[in-house]
C-alpha cells in the first residue's frame, strides 16, 4: 500500500499539450474533424445563412441591428450609424456577435470585438469572412 502511494506520488499528475506529439497514423498525422453536436441522442445539423452579395450582408447586420430589442431610433440607423449613438453597449455587441455566429456559422474572436463599433465595421468583418472562406474553402480560426 505504502509502496503504491510513494508510486503515484513520484508520478506528476498533470501532462503539458505543448510536451505531447501530434497523434500519427502509419506517419501520417490526423485531421481534426468538425465537432458534431448531438441533442436529446440525435445529431444536430444547421444550415447556415449564405451571404455572397455586399447587399445581402448590408441587409442581413442593419435588419438585424434593427430588430435587436435595445436598439433605439431605428429609423436613423445606417451603416455607418455608431452603436453606442442607438443605445447599444457592449454588451449588446457582444449579444450582436453571438447572434451572427449563430446565424453565419463561424467565430468572431475576443480580440475583434472591442473594433466592432459600427454597423459597418461588421459589414466589413463579415466580407473578410466570406471572401477568406472562398479562397480557402475553411473559415478562419478566431
Amino acid at each position: 500500500m505504502i509502496r503504491g502511494l510513494r508510486m503515484l506520488s513520484m508520478r506528476p499528475f498533470y501532462t503539458f499539450a505543448a510536451d505531447k506529439t501530434p497523434a500519427t497514423t502509419q506517419g501520417k498525422q490526423q485531421q481534426a474533424k468538425p465537432i458534431q453536436v448531438y441533442k436529446d441522442g440525435q445529431l444536430i445539423t444547421k444550415n447556415y445563412l449564405q451571404l455572397k452579395k455586399s447587399q445581402d450582408i448590408e441587409g442581413y447586420v442593419l435588419a438585424l441591428v434593427k430588430n435587436y430589442y435595445r436598439t433605439t431610433n431605428k429609423s436613423a440607423l445606417t451603416l455607418d450609424s455608431e452603436l453606442e449613438q442607438h443605445g447599444l453597449d457592449s454588451l449588446d455587441s457582444i449579444e450582436l456577435s453571438m447572434q451572427i455566429e449563430e446565424d453565419l456559422g463561424y467565430v468572431i474572436s475576443a480580440e475583434t470585438l472591442p473594433v466592432l463599433n459600427k454597423i459597418r465595421h461588421y459589414v466589413n468583418y463579415i466580407k473578410q469572412v466570406e471572401q477568406y472562406k472562398v479562397e480557402n474553402n475553411a473559415a478562419p480560426l478566431a
